[in-house]
């Protein structure tokens, strides 16, 4: 009787055993899913974040272009404009030149 108390004892014990070990290869798992899941995530956002970045440089760079085409389309007119007005002043200041040796 007393080894069959025994024996009960030692399976308790052993199932006991079984359970802690059990339970700790399922925790150990649970943490490197969780580990894993983490790194996923920093990845994706790092990723998300450098894709909203390049979009903003790129939206950035974009308009200094357009500002800048702007500004020189801008020049150019008002280049032409003044060798327009000079053009049209050449022949008043040879008339000027002309009448002032005569």
């Amino acid at each position: 009787m007393i080894e069959g108390t025994i024996k009960e004892i030692r399976d308790a014990e052993q199932e006991a055993a079984n359970i802690v070990a059990d339970a700790k290869r399922q925790s150990e798992k649970i943490s490197e899913e969780a580990k894993l899941a983490s790194e996923k995530l920093y990845s994706d956002m790092v990723s998300e974040a450098q894709q909203k970045a390049k979009k903003l440089r790129d939206s950035a760079e974009t308009f200094g272009k357009q500002q800048t085409d702007e500004a020189l389309l801008e020049a150019g007119k008002e280049i032409e404009e003044l060798k327009s007005a000079a053009k049209s002043r050449e022949k008043e200041a040879v008339d000027l030149i002309i009448s002032e040796l005569v």
